[in-house]
């Protein structure tokens, strides 16, 4: 209370700068008018911006509300093509016909989507950043083919079906590789309020696309409605906008996801990580052993990748052709390739896993029954060695693997494990993602006689 008895109210704020005891017209005045930089702040991006994000968060998220505008503004130009295609604006168009082609479109999309499922979602994981990029560029397929259905009259349903299952890919890998995405930025447990602010971020995106395609299709609109020179020049104009915002959009899709520096280990990324480490392992086999504490310091932290996303693909569908390794290779595989000596060699050394090379210098690496994560980081530098070494070294494949044994061996008794990873950065509680297909050995001791 004053001097005069009258009471008076004092507007308070608490961490991290919300209004906790403004009510009603006075806080939404005090947001909005008073203060409006932080209204949007508080709208559109995590608490506590930028110390509780990752570095790359606001170039990211402008890529991506770039990505989704051009998105929208095409889905725009693309809908009324397929409307066009399924009979709107004639006279002898059926409606019930029109209905059941748009329902077997929607069922073969879904058929489609479940195949896909199937077949990538273990692939999922390892490769976030390809997926994300395959996403955008899937769609972009699937918008490509609704603005060619007007084209194809009588395969109208073909078409949408195919365009409607590109559609469901990229909805798939966009959904799967989120939230890993949303993982990597989180830094302070604040999964659920990036989720949050990304949400508005696409509303925002939404808005400004309904403004704009409302705009652009008022434009197109009006050029049909003229003479057929004019309804020539409106095809034209929509072919043209939609190959410029395509174009626009691969780009800066290819942009966003360059800007991403994955804290988790793929094949791609461990490949680039080791290289170093493997490259003086291979050159140092008659030398003595001080180049291994310089090789285990070698090893660069996540932000200083920048893996080849072709290359990373590249091994996703072709891992023996395109790096000349077949990881977690079959019994059968190696059965042909190794002398029981050389397996039992192997197997006092190397404990839980087995190397041997083909005839074409190709690199096996078979998993035991059992094998940790560690197991698995072991055996996928220890191949890379071997590789490296058949690359530099003129020697037979039986040496190259004795000496890559040894080189192993230093590296490993110089304290080489997950450990080192973790200390420049990178992410090895959970999983590594190397590539290993799902085949394990037994090997299984002789009984007492």
């Amino acid at each position: 209370t004053n001097k005069e008895g009258l009471i008076t109210f004092q507007r308070k704020f608490c961490y991290p700068g919300r209004a906790t005891h403004l009510q009603g017209i006075d806080w939404i005045r005090h947001c909005f008018i008073s203060s409006p930089k932080k209204a949007f702040s508080d709208l559109f991006l995590p608490l506590d911006y930028p110390d509780s994000v990752g570095k790359e968060y606001m170039s990211y998220q402008l890529c991506d509300s770039i990505q989704g505008l051009c998105s929208y503004l095409r889905g725009v130009v693309s809908t009324s093509a397929v409307l066009t295609a399924a009979g709107v604006g004639q006279e002898d168009a059926n409606a019930m016909s029109a209905a059941m082609t748009w329902a077997l479109r929607d069922g073969l999309g879904m058929v489609g989507g479940l195949l896909f499922s199937y077949a990538a979602s273990s692939l999922f994981d390892g490769y976030i950043k390809e997926w994300k990029l395959f996403a955008d560029i899937i769609n972009d397929v699937g918008l490509t083919l609704d603005m060619l259905a007007p084209y194809f009259s009588s395969h109208v349903l073909y078409v949408t079906s195919l365009a409607t299952v590109c559609k469901v890919m990229c909805g798939i890998s966009a959904g799967a590789t989120k939230g890993s995405i949303t993982q990597h930025f989180c830094k302070k447990g604040n999964m659920a309020d990036l989720n949050a602010k990304e949400s508005t971020q696409e509303t925002l995106v939404s808005l400004i696309g309904m403004i704009l395609g409302v705009s652009l299709a008022n434009y197109l609109q009006k050029l049909e409605d003229k003479k057929t020179i004019c309804s020539m020049s409106a095809s034209s104009i929509s072919w043209t906008i939609f190959n410029i915002l395509t174009i626009f959009h691969v780009c800066i899709n290819y942009i966003g996801v360059r800007l991403l520096h994955l804290k988790t280990l793929n094949t791609q990324r461990t490949s680039e990580a080791i290289a170093p480490m493997v490259a003086m392992a291979a050159s140092a086999f008659n030398k003595k052993n001080d180049w291994v504490i310089g090789a285990l310091s070698a090893i660069p932290p996540p932000n200083g990748i920048s893996e080849s996303l072709l290359g990373s693909v590249s091994f996703m569908l072709f891992p023996r052709q395109s790096r000349g390794l077949l990881l977690g290779a079959r019994l059968s595989d190696v059965i042909n390739l190794m002398t029981v000596e050389d397996v039992q060699e192997q197997l006092r050394s190397n404990h839980n896993y087995i190397i041997c090379i083909d005839g074409k210098k190709c690199i096996y690496v078979a998993l035991l029954v059992g094998t940790n994560e560690q197991d698995q980081l072991d055996a996928y530098i220890h191949a890379e060695i071997v590789k490296e070494i058949l690359k530099t070294q003129q020697i037979d494949k039986k040496t190259a693997l004795t000496i890559a044994r040894v080189q192993m061996s230093i590296l490993k008794s110089q304290g080489l494990s997950l450990s080192v990873f973790e200390e420049k950065g990178w992410n090895v509680k959970d999983r590594l993602y190397l590539g290993f297909a799902r085949w394990r050995i037994e090997v299984a001791k002789p009984k007492d006689q």
